[in-house]
């Protein structure tokens, strides 16, 4: 049975440890707070309670690292969750489980839930959370992100003069807090309201002929999978993780066919083979693996490390300041001076159709194309072959 004994620093450092088991106190000058001595020594303070049918206990912490008064000011606050029908003990696993929704933990939940069944280039969104957001506050917990964390990154990327790295750091952070919400995490973003920091120009970057060459040409010190895919990018126009991750199922006589989960927009797109683009398809099909542009050194996986690949050719050909992206762009422009309508260009780059006729236009323009990827083929020889 408890003592009651009004509590005392004094009384607190001289209460001697029972020989067994333990010994529990009731203090008089707090209704409610309890001290368990143990045989060990140990003094702990603790808040048992009723609360309808149901008995609890809160344990508040060991003396003397948590001191009598902050005991007693707890057991205050305690005592009005009751009066008011509220169970501590909820309360305080609602708080740990919240302290355990860190920004690291969610941002892998939302690449993993999110990013990955929709995005294609799911692995941006995830660079970018642990090169700008993680890297800062991945162990903080979710709830306790503030709109001045953001605009504390956002301003150090705005000094280091990376303005585009800036305004993608958050778009990516607006789509991860989103997320939060949407799944009922949090009850606002602290990214909402905060808008880009910078306008950025679009890039307008097109490979001039003499820039083409160089770049050809150099590819022949390039391993053989990296050196067929960057032809391949310039023949065909697709997009970089679509061309590295061709398949040999996806191959069909002189057609590739690349389904609405191969590509970014998530548009099937139907790309006639030139015959340039098919002789290398041919020659890399003799081998055994369904990722035909692989080094085989992962397996059966395609070919990455693109940023790497880049430095080299950049040093190789003497040609700086472009992108892969530019390739596509190049592309485009290069069908436009044949003379190839703008529509006709966008399918063969797998733009994606917004207009209203885009539900009922099911034509495939596959001889069009052909016909277009084949001149370009052919202008691309006369390039790199003068």
């Amino acid at each position: 049975m408890s003592k009651e004994v009004n509590f005392t620093e004094i009384w607190l450092k001289k209460i001697k440890a029972p020989k067994i088991g333990r010994e529990e106190y009731k203090d008089k000058g707090c209704k409610g707070l309890i001290l368990r001595v143990t045989a060990n020594d140990v003094k702990t303070f603790s808040y048992p309670f009723r609360l309808g049918g149901k008995t609890g206990r809160v344990t508040l912490g060991r003396y003397p690292d948590y001191g009598l008064r902050t005991a007693r000011l707890k057991t205050e606050e305690l005592r009005g969750q009751i009066a008011s029908g509220v169970n501590p003990l909820t309360i305080k696993k609602n708080s740990r489980r919240a302290e355990e929704l860190t920004v690291q933990r969610m941002a892998n939940e939302f690449i993993e839930l999110y990013s990955k069944p929709r995005n294609k280039s799911w692995k941006q969104a995830d660079s970018n959370l642990k090169l700008y957001l993680i890297s800062v506050l991945g162990n903080r917990p979710i709830h306790e992100v503030r709109r001045r964390d953001i605009h504390s990154i956002l301003d150090d990327l705005t000094a280091e003069k990376k303005f585009t790295t800036c305004n993608r750091a958050l778009a990516h952070m607006k789509r991860f807090f989103g997320w939060l919400v949407e799944r009922e995490y949090l009850e606002h973003s602290p990214v909402d309201r905060i808008k880009p920091r910078h306008v950025e120009q679009p890039r307008e970057r097109v490979l001039s002929d003499d820039e083409i060459k160089a770049i050809w040409e150099s590819l022949d010190n390039m391993s053989a999978p990296y050196r067929h895919w960057i032809k391949l990018l310039f023949l065909c126009g697709q997009r970089e993780e679509e061309t590295a991750g061709l398949r040999r199922g996806q191959l069909e006589k002189d057609i590739w066919l690349l389904g609405s989960e191969d590509t970014k927009n998530k548009t099937q797109s139907t790309v006639p083979l030139t015959s340039q683009s098919k002789a290398i398809i041919d020659s890399l099909s003799s081998c055994n693996q369904n990722f035909l542009l692989s080094t085989g050194r992962i397996g059966d996986r395609p070919i990455n490390g693109f940023s790497r690949a880049k430095r080299k050719i950049d040093r190789l050909s003497g040609i700086e300041g472009w992108r892969w992206h530019d390739i596509r762009r190049t592309v485009s422009t290069n069908l436009a001076k044949l003379g190839y309508d703008i529509s006709l260009i966008k399918r063969i780059i797998n733009h994606k159709d917004t207009g209203v006729t885009a539900v009922y236009n099911r034509y495939s323009y596959l001889e069009e194309k052909r016909s277009a990827l084949q001149a370009w083929a052919n202008k691309l020889d006369d390039i790199t072959k003068q």
